[in-house]
């Protein structure tokens, strides 16, 4: 037999409110730092290189997209309810936002959000000659001069060789750079193919060798070629669809500074769109007209729509999902909180009823 709660002298209000939904957009834009190698004029001369990276930069591209729903208070959906009955605490659940969950809930607990953390590398690349270089950067040249000795007769002019320090020029730098690359090449064709009169001992030293001298190569390549050292990063974008609108700009996609605001001009727009399947719009719902609000359990009847992201050349994402606001506001008489016997539950991103249990 269904119990009720005794009346109270005072009445109760607890105000609540039902969501709307918010689109989260997690964009994943990879950024590449461009360094130009100190010999790039001369990796077609002494390398055969044409693709090389000819000026320092910086460019981005949108590697992902991914679309999400939330729900979040829609203040113009504030509502109260003032009760006369003796309540418990658990009677009326809301989240910590003062989203409904639900009355006579038991033993329900909230689920919790866990949040990702990306970590980006840092940006200082550098390509230094210098660093594993195995040739001196100086040269010597000796130079006849005269000096004019005191003899006992006359002054005589002494040829003598003066050695002179010269910083080697830019070219010359970059033929032994290239010299050293061909030998790596050749020293690690000859381990491979086993040319030397000692090898090593097994093969994990030779794979540590081998990979050393690729190493090695590499670092005296991207002194002709220069380097590309890509990372990625994590951005997330709000949207709050409007009742009756179609949809409208996210974000930007800018290719020097990755995903900027809406109104940075300098990058490619970045739109959500979606249509309303309307499916709430033959629903006839109950009157409550003469009936008080604060009476009244209002919650929701979700819409629902095909949902897309696009950045003008083509669809990147595509969804079709409920959108609190797109459908209908709906409610039942307060009465039902004398009841002890049965619970009711609401999805709180949506504030549509998710079951009634007794």
């Amino acid at each position: 037999m269904a119990q009720k709660r005794r009346a109270m002298e005072t009445p109760s209000t607890v105000v609540y409110a039902l969501p709307q939904t918010v689109l989260k957009i997690d964009v994943v834009a990879e950024k590449t730092i461009l360094r130009r190698g100190p010999f790039a004029d001369y990796t077609e001369k002494y390398l055969g290189i044409t693709d090389m990276v000819n000026s320092d930069g910086v460019a981005w591209k949108l590697k992902s997209v991914q679309l999400d729903a939330v729900g979040e208070v829609d203040p113009e959906q504030y509502h109260k309810i003032t009760t006369s009955v003796n309540y418990e605490p658990g009677l009326i659940a809301l989240t910590p936002e003062g989203l409904i969950r639900g009355f006579n809930l038991q033993n329900t607990k909230e689920e919790k959000k866990t949040e990702n953390v990306f970590t980006v590398s840092g940006e200082d690349i550098d390509i230094q000659y210098g660093e594993f270089s195995i040739d001196p950067i100086l040269k010597y040249r000796e130079d006849t001069i005269y000096k004019v000795v005191e003899t006992d007769t006359a002054f005589v002019k002494v040829p003598v060789l003066e050695k002179q320090a010269i910083t080697k020029s830019l070219e010359e730098k970059a033929a032994e750079a290239a010299h050293q690359i061909f030998k790596l090449r050749k020293r690690r064709f000859k381990i491979l193919t086993a040319n030397f009169e000692v090898l090593p001992p097994d093969g994990k030293a030779y794979q540590i060798i081998v990979d050393e001298l690729a190493k090695l190569e590499q670092e005296y390549l991207s002194l002709f070629i220069g380097k590309k050292v890509s990372s990625r990063k994590c951005f997330q974008f709000s949207y709050t669809p409007k009742k009756g609108e179609k949809g409208g700009i996210v974000f930007r996609m800018s290719p020097k500074s990755g995903p900027v605001k809406v109104d940075d001009l300098a990058g490619r727009p970045i739109r959500v769109d979606f249509k309303n399947l309307n499916l709430t719009n033959e629903l006839v719902l109950l009157s409550s007209a003469g009936e008080q609000p604060q009476k009244q359990i209002y919650y929701r009847i979700p819409g629902m729509a095909d949902v897309t992201i696009s950045n003008g050349k083509g669809i990147l994402f595509s969804k079709r999902m409920g959108i609190a606001q797109f459908g209908k506001i709906a409610s039942m008489p307060a009465e039902v909180l004398l009841n002890e016997n049965y619970g009711i539950e609401f999805y709180p991103n949506l504030g549509s009823i998710k079951n009634i249990s007794k």
